[in-house]
């Protein structure tokens, strides 16, 4: 009996079976088999991240092109109509700068999922000389949230770079190198025989290497791995050994006056040399052009002093010492009497005085008296006679005698040589802007640091603004640039200037230049002030005046054209 109704049973029956058939789905199942094949084409997608690595430092590897191969497995492909369809699908891209890529909405198909789960994929990573191995990861493990690895494999060299000496071809130990290599820089410093070396540079890159050391100029190599692989030549690094100005001052030990004419020998090394100078008016001497690889001293000496030998020193240490450490002291001997020349009229000292000596008859030489006048003669006895023979530009010459016993008096003035003046009419008239020369004891430039550097037609304590005429001598004509080592000049338009090297314009000429013109002294060409005044752009009065084509430095240390003289004219 199938379906619903009512069973009823009575006493009188007998005993029967009763059979109830239930419901089937086997409909459903036909259904569900019938489906299958619809659902294994159902596709999906995911986003698959890759990142490079360097496979030596483990760093990531950006802007590489990477290549990513998978097959896209499908029960049915309905155009064109296939069963069972494998098609492989290459993706491409390019890493980030971090090494980063992630190919988004990559298809795949349920059937895949449930019956190649475990496929292998290819990856392939390549960039300039680097490149990956070809990796089969599965497709499944690419589904993980962080990106997978791809280690990148770069052609490798090391590389040995030398520092010698550019003068003698010798190497430089210990001199600093900075190997900068993709922007990593490393620091070495050379060994003995003047070599460093840097191991695993990526062949195909670039490397910029530079080298210093104390009292040589540096040198710098900017090239690609493989032209320095091509020879020693390629990545030998020349440096030049630099030169520098020894400057100093020279004084008594006990007064402190400053030793006019001192003779100056440079030693070199421990070895003496022919080299040698003269202190000015103001104690002042220089050596030009000494080598700072170089260890020197110094070794004084001066009529009626003892020598005096300066400790061993390199020019950059030289250059780094406090002015008052580069005053050196020399002492007098026994029975020095400092004498002086003085104006008959102002009684101001002369400077550059040259006064010719005798004592008892005998010839002691000449000696020039310095800044404040002074010159020094040793060993004087009560009953010598001391004859002065003094002559100075624009002076006239003056023999002065005197006896032992009153230049050995406390009294200053029985050791004076008084000398009258010529009568030089040395300026026509005063100086106009546009007809006159400034000189200055410091650097010149548009702009006043105190001290350092005066500001161009503003005379100051360092300087004066002279006008047209001859000027048989410097230190009467801009005493106060003289008194300050002489170091700028400033020549107006329509001005023409010659300096000479001597008194009376005599000896080299050592300027003759026409207006514009603004000098300054090659000795402080490097100091970080005044460096750029050739080059900065001056306030619009100056630049005007005075143009980056009408700026320069000076041939030579300006400080010893002190007791030159100087001719101005001017256009009418």
């Amino acid at each position: 009996m199938e379906g619903q109704g009512t069973f009823v049973n009575s006493g009188n029956d007998s005993e029967f079976v009763v059979t109830v058939r239930g419901r089937h789905y086997r409909w459903l199942w036909l259904l569900l088999l019938l489906l299958l094949p619809l659902l294994l084409l159902l596709r999906f997608d995911k986003d698959v991240a890759f990142e490079t690595l360097d496979s030596k430092d483990n760093k990531a590897v950006g802007n590489v092109n990477l290549d990513f191969y998978y097959v896209d497995y499908a029960l049915i492909k309905t155009n064109p109509f296939r069963f069972f369809a494998t098609d492989t699908i290459k993706l491409n891209g390019q890493t980030a700068q971090d090494g980063k890529l992630t190919f988004t909405n990559v298809s795949y198909t349920l059937f895949s999922v449930i019956f190649h789960s475990g496929a292998e994929t290819t990856v392939k990573a390549s960039a300039h000389c680097a490149a990956s191995d070809t990796l089969h990861p599965k497709f499944a493990i690419l589904q993980d949230a962080l990106p997978y690895h791809v280690g990148i494999g770069f052609d490798r060299a090391d590389l040995i770079f030398k520092v010698i000496d550019k003068d003698d071809n010798q190497p430089l130990a210990g001199a600093d190198v900075e190997v900068t290599v993709e922007g990593d820089a490393k620091r070495l410093t050379t060994d003995p025989a003047g070599y460093v070396a840097i191991d695993g540079v990526i062949r195909c890159g670039d490397v910029a290497v530079n080298a210093q050391k104390e009292g040589y100029i540096g040198d710098t190599i900017k090239a690609d791995v493989a032209t320095i692989l091509q020879g020693e030549h390629n990545a030998t690094l020349l440096l030049k050994p630099g030169k520098g100005i020894v400057s100093f001052t020279v004084v008594d030990l006990e007064n402190e006056q400053p030793i006019a004419n001192a003779t100056a020998k440079l030693i070199i090394n421990g070895e003496s040399t022919s080299i040698t100078t003269n202190t000015n008016g103001v104690g002042k001497g220089y050596f030009e052009n000494v080598s700072a690889k170089n260890q020197f001293e110094l070794e004084f000496s001066r009529q009626y002093y003892h020598d005096t030998l300066s400790k061993k020193c390199k020019v950059p240490e030289f250059e780094r010492l406090k002015d008052s450490d580069k005053i050196f002291k020399m002492r007098p001997e026994k029975g020095n009497l400092v004498f002086r020349n003085i104006d008959s009229i102002t009684s101001k000292p002369i400077a550059g005085a040259a006064n010719h000596i005798f004592i008892n008859g005998d010839d002691k030489g000449t000696l020039y008296s310095n800044r404040q006048g002074c010159f020094t003669i040793g060993n004087i006895g009560v009953n010598d006679e001391i004859k002065i023979e003094a002559t100075a530009a624009q002076y006239k010459p003056r023999t002065a005698s005197i006896k032992g016993s009153d230049a050995m008096s406390n009294n200053q003035h029985k050791r004076d040589v008084v000398m009258e003046p010529k009568q030089i009419f040395v300026n026509l008239q005063p100086p106009t802007r546009n007809c006159g020369v400034h000189f200055s004891g410091t650097l010149l430039s548009d702009t006043k640091v105190q001290g350092h550097i005066s500001k161009i037609y503003e005379p100051d304590i360092y300087g004066e603004y002279v006008g047209d005429g001859r000027y048989a001598n410097n230190q009467a004509a801009f005493p106060k640039a003289v008194k300050y080592t002489f170091d700028a000049i400033a020549v107006d338009k329509g001005t023409h200037l010659k300096v000479y090297s001597k008194p009376n314009f005599q000896g080299e000429v050592l300027l003759d230049v026409s207006g514009p013109y603004l000098i300054n002294n090659v000795k402080w060409k490097n100091e970080s002030r005044i460096k750029d005044f050739i080059t900065k752009t001056f306030s619009p009065e100056f630049e005007t005046n005075y143009p980056k084509s009408c700026r320069h430095w000076s041939e030579s240390n300006m400080n010893a054209w002190d007791f030159g003289s100087v001719v101005i004219t001017c256009d009418k």
